[in-house]
């Protein structure tokens, strides 16, 4: 994830906060230099696999309220956009992919309306 925190560092602005479907690693919010959450958690700890595509978007909805401007997937998390089909029709409608290599994707969220 070294490698996706330094794209964010480059294309985020400074105060941008990141989710890191990434199983709880630090590492892209190290080298992005950005603040942020794992995906999934509670209490700002990681939480593991979300149960289902409903949980999983409850998650996401309440952190794009926090503020979060941008969501990555790790190559180990990716297949949950798959999995969880109702969670990747989230994704696709709420959020435009910005760059994607093997080991990552990242999303940036629409603005969420009020």
């Amino acid at each position: 994830m070294r490698d996706a925190g330094l794209i964010l560092k480059r294309i985020a602005p400074s105060k941008a906060l990141v989710i890191a479907a990434d199983n709880g690693d630090p590492t892209i919010f190290y080298y992005a230099e950005r603040k942020g959450w794992h995906f999934t958690e509670e209490d700002g700890i990681f939480y593991g696999e979300p149960r289902d595509s409903a949980q999983a978007i409850v998650d996401l909805e309440r952190l794009r309220k926090r503020g979060a401007n941008f969501l990555v997937f790790s190559s180990d998390t990716s297949w949950w956009l798959d999995y969880y089909q109702e969670l990747g029709n989230y994704v696709s409608n709420n959020s435009r992919l910005v760059e994607e290599t093997r080991e990552f994707k990242i999303y940036q969220f629409n603005p969420v309306s009020e």
